[in-house]
């Protein structure tokens, strides 16, 4: 019963947070805990995540935009630049293959390929 409630909880507060993070107008203005929801969110209406790996991709997710924004704000080339998002991208990549089941990240990867 617990375990409801706390993920009954979460699923609350993340909604709560969505409705504040949309207000925004742009998306780099947003915290990193912001966008991290956003994109939480986005994923678990993608493959249906359970509360376990909601927050462990929530996790990956901030350490990835805090890392992001960071290397836009340093004053350095376009070559190291993309260097930087790429190895952030493959990050994100290995943490999501940790916490999805293989099918969720075929869902996943099927979708980006779809985005492009």
């Amino acid at each position: 019963m617990k375990k409801y409630i706390s993920l009954f909880s979460f699923i609350a507060l993340f909604f709560v947070g969505m409705q504040f993070s949309t207000a925004q107008s742009s998306q780099r203005q947003q915290n990193p805990e912001a966008i991290a929801k956003q994109k939480t969110y986005q994923l678990h209406e993608l493959v249906n995540l359970t509360g376990d790996q909601q927050g462990e991709i929530f996790k990956v997710l901030v350490d990835a935009e805090q890392n992001m924004g960071e290397l836009l704000k340093k004053d350095i080339s376009d070559k190291f630049r993309q260097e930087g998002i790429k190895t952030l991208n493959l990050r994100v990549e290995e943490g999501f293959k940790k916490i999805l089941t293989p099918s969720q990240f075929d869902l996943y990867e099927n979708s980006l390929k779809q985005k492009k």
